[in-house]
């Protein structure tokens, strides 16, 4: 019972440390942003995943798009690949699969940046000559992943299209056209909605957990890589969990359609 308790302890302490490093990191961009430390960590964490996102996004419309059209060419309905095609990938696997690839990248990153800082003491002494630690690296790195992660994946969105036409028209033999078509059709505001809302929270995810293990990292290089395992582990799984809730979230506001 005791042990417990301890548990129960820690994990209200971590949610209530954490939750504080997010108040205070929004409360730093609306009175104190950094404009050159935000750019320059938005060309980090977005400029820098280009080329993983754009790639996982390709091969994933390539392969939703296959398997869609071995799926419903026995019921001949191989003309409504583009919308479904489109419906999956705008709405849950476009956001969540380069979530997921960019945490391998950014969330590793940016803990094992800020757990090496904090080994080394340079945490500290940002402390010393007067500067919030929260203020100088924590609040530019989650208003980058906020504002890159859409971007990132809404373009990674139109290259699985693509690839999925591409697919569609050379395996399916769907003419280009007709998969447009549905293309269009499936561009509703609820589709739409998924495709903006989501990537937000997740960049949120990315980096505010990233940020809030290399902090608290200790113990040396021991200490830093069991905090990016934990860091990679718990963004993960959050992304999930924030992927489902905010589905529920918005099927409840638009309905079923």
């Amino acid at each position: 019972m005791k042990l417990f308790l301890e548990k129960m302890a820690d994990i209200v302490e971590t949610v209530g440390d954490f939750a504080l490093m997010v108040f205070k990191g929004f409360r730093y961009m609306l009175t104190h942003f950094r404009t050159g430390d935000t750019l320059i960590q938005m060309d980090r964490i977005g400029v820098g995943s280009i080329p993983i996102v754009f790639l996982a996004s390709i091969f994933a419309g390539l392969d939703m798009a296959l398997q869609f059209e071995v799926v419903m060419a026995p019921y001949g309905a191989r003309a409504l690949l583009g919308k479904v095609v489109t419906t999956s990938i705008i709405r849950d696997m476009g956001p969540v699969l380069a979530s997921l690839v960019m945490l391998a990248r950014v969330t590793a990153g940016i803990s094992s940046e800020l757990g090496m800082m904090n080994a080394t003491q340079q945490i500290d002494a940002l402390r010393v000559m007067g500067v919030d630690p929260l203020d100088r690296l924590v609040a530019p790195r989650i208003f980058a992943g906020i504002v890159m992660m859409p971007i990132l994946s809404i373009s990674g969105d139109f290259l699985a299209l693509l690839a999925g036409m591409g697919i569609s028209t050379a395996i399916g033999h769907v003419p280009a056209p007709l998969f447009w078509s549905g293309v269009r059709d499936a561009l509703t505001a609820q589709n739409l909605t998924n495709a903006f809302l989501k990537p937000v929270f997740f960049g949120f995810i990315l980096t505010s957990i990233g940020c809030f293990y290399g902090i608290r990292s200790s113990g040396g290089a021991y200490g830093v890589g069991r905090s990016v395992t934990k860091a990679v582990v718990a963004a993960a799984i959050w992304i999930l969990v924030a992927n489902f809730l905010l589905s529920k979230l918005l099927i409840n506001i638009w309905g079923l359609s």
